[in-house]
């Protein structure tokens, strides 16, 4: 025979499970799932605890508390002719994913001599006179433009050091949170360096056509620092066939316009400065950031 307790726990049980029930049944979403499915009674009978599982995790998911899995929204399915709840990324979960995947790959992909300047930002580009805070404001209006579909070169010019590099490269990882636009950084110097070497190596990655290859399917590119490799016939061609194959590209040089003009063919020089716009800064009145805080 079974005690008081037996019973009276049995019918706690039972009240819990009805309340349960009930909660499950009138949820519009778990609802309209055994409607869209043609579910048998016996078949929701069977699927009562994958639609309390839904219902407990969708009511945290919506309140933006912690569910089972973090960042995964739970969508129920059928499964073997019975309910089950599985778990989706979130498009914000996504997005992040993708642009954390983004910079990867400017970081793998970029050329770079300094290798500091893969961890540049907007965020850590110390800017305090007021020319460096315009330099910083220039620099996130360019950003906007590229990645609102703006088209057109962008020229910084200004001395070493001067942080012309650092915001090159904020640009791009600042239109990687906004698109998914595919960008590439690329030090001219170090270029010209290594498709020299593939000269003499047939299997190198870094050939001339390999790298015209990436620069012409690359969305948004920086060219860095034009000017300081040695200027030849050959220099001058490629990189004019390269700006010759986009639409939108930012570069940047220690040579001002007339220096440029002096030191390159008027071909490369019209483009180089194509649809350029306003998109144009001078960094002259900023001081090298790399000597600025020495105490002497």
């Amino acid at each position: 025979m079974e005690s008081i307790g037996d019973v009276i726990g049995k019918f706690v049980d039972m009240n819990k499970f009805n309340a349960m029930t009930d909660k499950v049944i009138a949820c519009p979403e778990i609802e309209k799932f055994i409607s869209d499915n043609k579910m048998t009674s016996d078949e929701v009978s069977k699927s009562y605890s994958k639609f309390y599982e839904y219902l407990k995790e969708k009511n945290k998911f919506d309140n933006n508390e912690k569910t089972a899995l973090s960042g995964h929204e739970p969508f129920l399915i059928m499964n073997c002719g019975y309910a089950d709840v599985v778990y989706r990324e979130t498009e914000e979960v996504i997005k992040r994913r993708k642009k954390a995947e983004f910079v990867k790959r400017l970081n793998r992909n970029s050329i770079v001599r300094d290798m500091t300047i893969k961890k540049a930002s907007f965020e850590n580009f110390n800017a305090v006179t007021d020319e460096e805070k315009r330099a910083l404001a220039f620099a996130k209006e360019v950003s906007e433009y590229y990645y609102t579909g703006g088209e057109g070169n962008t020229v910084v010019s200004g001395p070493a050091g001067t942080g012309k590099s650092h915001l090159a490269m904020s640009i791009l990882k600042d239109c990687l949170q906004h698109t998914d636009l595919t960008v590439i950084f690329a030090s001219w110097s170090e270029v010209l360096h290594l498709i020299k070497d593939s000269f003499d190596n047939k299997d190198s990655f870094y050939s001339t056509e390999c790298f015209m290859e990436v620069f012409r399917n690359t969305d948004l590119l920086v060219i860095d620092d034009i000017g300081s490799e040695k200027i030849t016939e050959w220099s001058m061609s490629l990189l004019t066939e390269v700006l010759d194959a986009r639409t939108k590209t930012i570069i940047t040089t220690n040579l001002k316009s007339d220096e440029i003009r002096k030191k390159y063919h008027n071909r490369t020089y019209s483009r180089l400065f194509r649809g350029i716009g306003k998109k144009a800064f001078n960094f002259e009145n900023i001081k090298d950031k790399r000597v600025s805080q020495l105490p002497f």
